[in-house]
């Protein structure tokens, strides 16, 4: 009942356009000659539209079934993709599933990227799986790899990824390198690097930036090298102006934060710390130490002064001095250790200005040792304490 409709639906929509057409390019003398067109045209029309509605139902139907998608999702999907048969869809699974891709790596690789069934897996994936695994990607990196950046996939592999490649190579980056950017910023082989990134790095090298920060950059922080030229000297003009040396990693952390927030952004954050009692010298001061804490997200920067002003007793000031807290998990590390400084404190086992560096700093074997451990004899639920099991 629902296929009558649609095609009386159609049909009622498209022979009145036929018939105008007819009339305004014919005349009204051939109206006759339109009329008696109009069953073979009803009849090329339905079979169109029979053939539109059996390409949808099977393109959401493989969707669900086969990708793992959601009902709603594949909808949607199916204005952008059309299946007509499982043959070629069904040669891309195969080959990803070959190489390692689990269904859960599958459901979201076609999420992202749902045109990728349509490709000719011999031709246009294969090459590139070949050529990722000679440069030492595992099968179970690939997966994550391309789901990270499935981009990567719809990439020419002789004009893209294999010219950025040796352009990695001349920067000069080691193989071990190049694997860790293809493993963490793969979505920096998406783009012309030669074009792109060459120019910004030849500032930075004659800034003085050492070979080891260039690597750095394209392994861990590509977003520096891939802004708009414009942006890029105008943050570099910035940073140096802040007093931050091109040859210390403090450089690199303070592009970072410019790359990735806009000017209203940060000036947004720097009004949160001056409502939590920062001056703008305190600002400038913490930002120099520590630029990245600036990424912090506003309820854990607020969460965290909350507990360690009113909780803790520490002055705002006091956590100026050390804005790594922020960067650090409330919840696992920050609360366990300081109950077991309050603790301590409580019983005077420790002096009661103890920085917030000395307690949330050293890594977890060192405040065990120097703070846990230590004192078991005389509070044995130290322990318990540290680990969330009791309170105090």
């Amino acid at each position: 009942m629902c296929g009558y409709l649609y095609r009386r639906l159609v049909l009622a929509q498209v022979l009145p356009n036929i018939y105008s057409c007819v009339v305004k390019n014919l005349g009204t003398n051939h109206v006759d000659l339109c009329l008696s067109l109009f069953p073979t045209i009803i009849r090329s029309f339905s079979t169109e539209i029979e053939q539109v509605r059996d390409d949808y139902l099977f393109t959401v139907s493989y969707l669900i079934n086969s990708c793992g998608l959601s009902p709603e999702i594949a909808k949607s999907f199916s204005k952008r993709i059309k299946l007509q048969s499982a043959e070629r869809p069904d040669s891309v699974l195969k080959v990803l599933r070959n190489w390692g891709f689990t269904t859960s790596h599958i459901t979201k690789l076609v999420r992202m990227r749902p045109s990728l069934l349509l490709a000719e897996p011999e031709r246009s994936i294969l090459p590139k799986f070949e050529f990722f695994t000679s440069l030492g990607i595992t099968d179970a990196e690939l997966a994550s790899v391309c789901c990270s950046s499935p981009a990567i996939l719809s990439c020419s592999l002789e004009n893209l990824l294999i010219p950025n490649f040796k352009f990695l190579k001349s920067v000069p980056l080691s193989d071990a390198n190049i694997i860790k950017s293809l493993r963490n910023e793969s979505w920096l082989f998406t783009f012309d690097l030669a074009k792109n990134v060459s120019p910004k790095l030849a500032v930075l090298k004659e800034l003085g930036m050492p070979a080891p920060f260039i690597a750095l950059i394209l392994t861990c922080y590509a977003p520096i090298v891939l802004q708009k030229r414009e942006k890029f000297d105008k943050n570099v003009k910035k940073v140096l102006e802040m007093g931050f040396d091109p040859r210390k990693c403090g450089f690199i952390h303070a592009m970072k934060v410019f790359a990735s927030m806009t000017e209203s952004t940060l000036e947004q954050k720097f009004d949160l710390f001056r409502r939590c009692g920062w001056s703008d010298k305190d600002i400038m001061l913490v930002f120099k130490k520590c630029p990245i804490c600036m990424n912090a997200s506003e309820s854990k920067i607020m969460n965290g002064m909350d507990f360690l002003v009113k909780k803790m007793g520490w002055q705002s000031t006091d956590i100026a001095l050390f804005p790594k807290v922020f960067l650090l998990s409330l919840e696992k590390r920050v609360i366990p250790r300081c109950l077991v400084i309050k603790v301590l404190q409580a019983k005077g086992l420790v002096k009661e200005n103890l920085s917030l560096c000395a307690c949330v700093d050293p890594v977890e074997k060192v405040f065990l040792d120097r703070f846990v451990t230590k004192y078991l004899d005389k509070v044995p639920e130290l322990m318990n304490i540290h680990q969330r099991k009791e309170g105090f």
